[in-house]
């Protein structure tokens, strides 16, 4: 047992996570993080790109969803998006009849 998962798993396998609680728990919190903070500081990077200088008008909602997008741009790129135009476009003319 060189590993934490393996001593998580060897804590399982003889029922000791109930003897050692608060060990069960480090080792299940320390498989969980993320392994750098990269994530993190790249979210942080694209909510400055995102905000500019009519962020005040813009709601933190729709903020939320383009720093959403700007994040996963490389899954958003592959996305195919021409049946939600056909969809949008059937829906309703937006143009103005005077």
């Amino acid at each position: 047992m060189s590993s934490v998962p393996e001593l998580l798993q060897f804590l399982r396998e003889k029922n000791l996570h109930g003897i050692f609680p608060n060990v069960d728990v480090a080792f299940r919190l320390y498989l969980t993080l993320p392994v750098t903070n990269a994530s993190g500081e790249r979210s942080f990077s694209k909510l400055r790109l995102v905000k500019n200088r009519l962020r005040s008008t813009m709601g933190q909602e729709r903020l939320n969803h383009l720093t959403l997008v700007s994040v996963e741009s490389d899954l958003v790129q592959k996305l195919d998006f021409s049946d939600l135009i056909k969809h949008f476009a059937a829906k309703k003319s937006r143009k103005v009849k005077f």
